[in-house]
């Protein structure tokens, strides 16, 4: 809770600041749904993963092939039941199915199994800290908030973690690993937050990845100059639908050799799943 409560003190002073482009009102980040304290997230779930059948779903374009090559409606229909389809089933793509000869009967089974479109994904944020000290009592960083931005139409998503916060804290995914090599055994503390995030716009997107000693981070043009060197982009592309939706950002962090009160920023990893 005392690290919810810093956040949000560093940051209604900035928010107050801000207002809409149309009507000067402030806007409220925070209120709005575009920016997300992973803190927050503690103990959050991710989505079930897909568990219907061992071959992947049916596209619109296996749908056109298995009637031109004069598969029985049954047939196919059958394999839309137990596969889905991962397709646009919106009214110009069922009119396009048509149009190639389709029947109305397979069209109709199409719109059914259709996969829903996707409009958000599970993301799970994993932060690793690799020290030679007491880590409960090395909370500082020296750049104390790490920040992952993503793009959604003319919006972008914005995650922050307080890194203080989390070191101060106990968390429901809070565990030691091991990192163990054959010269040096090692313990690493391994804390994640996990929750289904909105993200309506798809195709090809560039997530940012970073840390701040700024807590008031809304976009991408708010970074400050001296951060943007130390930008990560991880390109990924985003389906109307997919069989899986979760992402994962994997940061590692490790100790300062000489001052073990301090954390430093060593790699970070951003990846997607959707089949």
């Amino acid at each position: 809770m005392y690290g919810i409560l810093l956040v949000l003190a560093m940051a209604l002073p900035a928010l107050a600041q801000r207002s809409g482009p149309a009507s000067g009102r402030a806007v409220d980040p925070l209120a709005s749904g575009e920016i997300f304290n992973i803190i927050d997230w503690d103990g959050g779930e991710l989505p079930r993963r897909y568990e219907r059948s061992d071959q992947l779903p049916i596209s619109l374009d296996d749908v056109r092939k298995l009637s031109a090559n004069k598969f029985s409606n049954a047939a196919i229909i059958k394999m839309l039941e137990e596969r889905r389809c991962i397709c646009d089933a919106s009214i110009d793509a069922l009119v396009e199915l048509k149009g190639a000869g389709v029947s109305e009967e397979v069209i109709q089974a199409v719109s059914l199994h259709s996969l829903p479109p996707n409009r958000s994904f599970g993301l799970a944020i994993s932060l690793d800290f690799e020290g030679l000290g007491n880590q409960a009592i090395s909370t500082q960083a020296r750049k104390g908030y790490l920040y992952l931005i993503v793009p959604d139409g003319d919006k972008e998503r914005v995650f922050i973690g307080n890194l203080q916060a989390i070191l101060a804290g106990q968390w429901q995914r809070d565990g030691l690993v091991d990192r163990t090599d054959l010269l040096l055994p090692t313990k690493v503390r391994r804390v994640t937050f996990a929750a289904e995030v909105p993200l309506k716009t798809y195709g090809p997107k560039k997530a940012l990845v970073f840390t701040s000693t700024k807590p008031d981070i809304y976009t991408s043009a708010d970074i400050p100059e001296r951060d943007l060197a130390g930008v990560r982009e991880f390109e990924f592309d985003y389906p109307a639908s997919s069989l899986e939706r979760i992402c994962s950002l994997q940061v590692l962090y490790k100790q300062d050799a000489m001052l073990a009160d301090r954390w430093h920023l060593q790699r970070t990893h951003f990846q997607c799943e959707w089949d």
